[in-house]
């Protein structure tokens, strides 16, 4: 019989706090994404805007570990802010400090390296043809960015023994952070996109993308840091909602480019029984059916593929 494999304590660590931290991803992809049948985006997309939003995090924390050394190598007698206010708060400084750790440096390294690599993406993205699909990809990866800062919180707890506040830690992390990194970023790739199909007010909606998601943010951990929790929570609500609306919103399902060209015009989605009708049509045109008996019958075919377009 063979050995059972053995890993190393902080690699079963790791793989564990990687394992929990999938679970909310999971639940809100298959809440998102998984559940509905009709997809405009294909899972390969979504899974690589996760794995995207994996990789994001290592560049983001090595930036914001470089701020925070600047910030003690420039400003030592108020290096300790950095790392969050001290508590009780007793004077203004106390909130102001530690607001320009949140909002120019953690909300601007985040809501930054995902506002670039999505406006990059969309640009040139063969793919991306609606502006749900930057609102689905945006939400996957802000789900790919939480997943890995959330294994990072729970390998810390792991590697610390903190045993007794790691169930805490779990649902605050599943029920907030998530949250926050899912609106954020569904949010932002919304309006990228609507910036990129959007020939006359392009600016103000890449503007828009990038200072509402990070004024959210910079609030979010600023409110969170100096012992606003529930304030924090009830800052998720708008843009949670927001979210939600937008999912609801035809105009976010109208064509704006089809095989990487924009059209002159946006054209409405079409359903699955007319493109499964054009597939047909495809298949009969082919070059290699142009002495087949039956081809006769694509005329039919396009009197229904007609009339379903104008019902």
């Amino acid at each position: 019989m063979a050995d059972i494999a053995v890993f190393p304590p902080h690699v079963a660590l790791g793989i564990i706090a990687f394992l929990l931290s999938l679970l909310p991803a999971g639940f809100f992809i298959w809440l998102w994404y998984l559940r509905h049948h009709n997809r405009s985006v294909k899972a390969g997309v979504i899974a690589a805007a996760f794995g995207v939003g994996l990789l994001s995090v290592p560049a983001a924390f090595f930036v914001e570990d470089l701020a925070g050394q600047n910030w003690q190598r420039f400003f030592p007698a108020t290096a300790h802010y950095f790392e969050g206010p001290v508590l009780p708060i007793q004077t203004l400084t106390d909130v102001f400090l530690p607001a320009v750790g949140t909002f120019l440096v953690v909300a601007t390294i985040e809501e930054g390296i995902r506002y670039f690599i999505m406006r990059w993406w969309f640009r040139r993205s063969k793919k991306v043809d609606q502006v749900f699909d930057g609102l689905m990809i945006g939400v996957a990866l802000g789900l790919g960015f939480a997943t890995l800062e959330n294994t990072l919180y729970f390998l810390g707890l792991f590697q610390e023994g903190s045993y007794n506040s790691l169930v805490f830690v779990f649902f605050l992390r599943f029920m907030i952070s998530t949250l926050a990194h899912l609106s954020f970023a569904g949010i932002m790739g919304a309006l990228i996109a609507q910036g990129v199909f959007n020939l006359y007010a392009a600016r103000g909606y890449f503007v828009a993308a990038f200072f509402l998601p990070w004024f959210v943010h910079g609030l979010f951990d600023l409110l969170l840091g100096i012992n606003f929790g529930l304030y924090a929570v009830l800052i998720l609500v708008p843009p949670l909602l927001v979210l939600v609306y937008w999912t609801q919103r035809r105009d976010f399902f109208i064509i704006h480019r089809r095989e990487g060209k924009f059209l002159e015009q946006a054209q409405p989605p079409q359903s699955t029984e007319v493109q499964a009708v054009q597939q047909v049509l495809k298949n009969m045109d082919s070059p290699w059916n142009k002495d087949a008996p039956w081809l006769s019958r694509s005329t039919s075919y396009r009197k229904i593929l007609d009339t379903m377009k104008k019902s």
